[in-house]
């Protein structure tokens, strides 16, 4: 052997044999890593992340006793693992969230939120996964139940009065901790501008001390609320008194309303304590003659309105003779002038009817008063008009206005116009079309006088100032008088419906459409 060995031949031979084994060893360790380099690029492009949000939570416990508070209503969880499993998984949606409460006592507990149904080859992280609960018996109690609405929300003119509730009591279940802070039951309205009795299924809530809603069931959810609701008006009279002092040697010697009495509508104590509207003044600054002055009726303090809003005051005046004489001097040196084929006009349409005007289209007027003034009044310095504001749908005879200088006097041909209302096509509430029908029947009723066919104005073609316009009110009354005849004495207290309430209301237009003609 040592003879071998130290021939050179043998020892390059083993030479040779160690580099080989070294190169080999190299290349094999270098071939490993590569493959490993290759085996976890595959892997990783295989693999994903998917997230599951919302993912509802289901609790395992002794619902018909006890009461768990704490747990979340969903959680999220997040997938990690090989693309094809999670693709499968999210298809499937078989996967649950979970917490299981079976054997935990009352009190609180911290839990684990788990999961199943999902593969073991994924990773799974559950947020939160870890939730405080708390486990209380489960109780009952019965409560009244109050219904909550604003009496304010009502519409003006009219009170809301106390609901009744069906059924009256209803049944809270929860914990026991929860149902001792129940201070309130209650079932809430909105009243929504509300003109006639409310009667609507209301959801109940239970609220604590603080109104903060409390998370319990109620039995039954909802109930039936019914909340009066009435229009509160009261017929009071009025007086008035004279305000300024009138022309040179005119004395006032009466001043007499041609409307008696008043309708107020506001809040029930605020009628009580009024019985009449007194001190109206009546300004007669610089009057020569005997007129109708128009004066706004003030509203009392805690009422809602008035109506009419506007009355007519008739001003009688006496003058000295001197101005006597004038007078009579000048109605004496009057004239008059024919004007034929006067158009008549139709004002206060409403926008839910249609009028046609059937006759007369046109009149002829007579106009009265001094020649220098007749001589410039021309055919466009009068205007004929009927007022149609307060009319429902039906055929009506009007007054027929006109409106001519304060100077003259005017006569007309025919003092009334027949014209037809037709209702327009809409959709509306059997409310509205009820109210149409007691409209129309109060309008039968109030048909005015026929008109004495006169009038004046302050300028040609202005129409309702001076005596013409203030003159109006005496065919109004009569219109009002049917109405006041149906009313409770003038001290009592009314209630009515929401036609009539606008009725009333529509009493101005009316003063306004015929003082035109009783003045002349």
């Amino acid at each position: 052997m040592d003879k071998l060995m130290n021939r050179s031949w043998v020892m390059k031979i083993i030479a040779l044999l160690l580099a080989f084994m070294l190169y080999l060893s190299v290349n094999l360790d270098d071939g490993a890593s590569s493959s490993n380099k290759i085996l976890n690029r595959s892997s990783s492009a295989n693999t994903g992340v998917e997230t599951l949000t919302d993912v509802p939570v289901q609790v395992s416990y002794n619902e018909k006793n006890r009461i768990v508070r704490g747990v979340p209503d969903t959680v999220i969880m997040t997938l990690e693992g090989p693309k094809n499993i999670l693709a499968q998984t999210k298809l499937q949606k078989d996967y649950q969230a979970y917490i299981d409460l079976d054997n935990l006592s009352l009190g609180q507990h911290r839990v684990k939120v788990q999961y199943r149904n999902i593969s073991d080859n994924l990773n799974v992280v559950v947020k939160p996964d870890i939730v405080n609960v708390t486990i209380e018996e489960r109780d009952s109690k019965q409560f009244s139940v109050e219904a909550s609405y604003d009496k304010n929300k009502v519409k003006n003119g009219y009170e809301a009065g106390e609901a009744t509730v069906s059924p009256r009591a209803v049944t809270v279940t929860g914990a026991s901790s929860q149902l001792d802070q129940v201070a309130y039951v209650k079932a809430i309205i909105d009243l929504d501008n509300a003109s006639k009795t409310v009667t609507k299924q209301a959801t109940v809530v239970a609220l604590d001390k603080n109104l903060n809603k409390l998370n319990v069931t109620v039995q039954p959810e909802t109930v039936n609320v019914t909340i009066p609701v009435r229009n509160i008006s009261k017929k009071v009279p009025i007086d008035v008194i004279q305000e300024g002092t009138p022309g040179d040697g005119v004395n006032i010697t009466k001043l007499e309303p041609k409307t008696d009495t008043v309708k107020i509508i506001g809040p029930s104590d605020s009628l009580e304590e009024i019985d009449k509207i007194d001190n109206i003044p009546v300004d007669v600054t610089g009057i020569t003659k005997s007129k109708d002055i128009k004066v706004n009726v003030p509203v009392p303090d805690g009422i809602d309105s008035v109506s009419p809003k506007q009355i007519t005051v008739h001003v009688e005046v006496d003058k000295q003779g001197d101005e006597k004489d004038a007078e009579e001097t000048d109605a004496s040196a009057a004239e008059t002038k024919s004007f034929k084929n006067l158009p008549v006009s139709l004002t206060g349409q409403s926008s839910k009817y249609t009028y046609e005007l059937l006759s007369p289209t046109s009149v002829d007027a007579d106009v009265k008063g001094p020649k220098s003034d007749l001589d410039k009044l021309t055919k466009s310095g009068i205007s004929l008009s009927a007022n149609v504001g307060n009319l429902s749908a039906g055929e009506h005879t009007v007054p027929i206005i006109i409106n001519s200088p304060d100077s003259v006097t005017s006569t007309l041909s025919t003092k009334q116009a027949k014209v037809r209302v037709t209702a327009k096509k809409q959709s509306g509430t059997n409310d509205e079309q009820t109210d149409d029908k007691e409209t129309s029947g109060s309008t039968s009723d109030k048909e005015t006088k026929p008109d004495t066919g006169t009038g004046s104005g302050t300028n040609p073609g202005t129409g309702n100032s001076g005596d013409s316009a203030d003159s109006a009110d005496k065919p109004s009354e009569e219109t009002d008088t049917p109405e006041d005849n149906t009313d409770t004495p003038t001290d009592s207290t009314e209630t009515g419906d929401d036609s009539s309430n606008q009725s009333d209301e529509n009493s101005t237009p009316v003063d306004g459409q015929t003082d035109n003609t009783s003045g002349n």
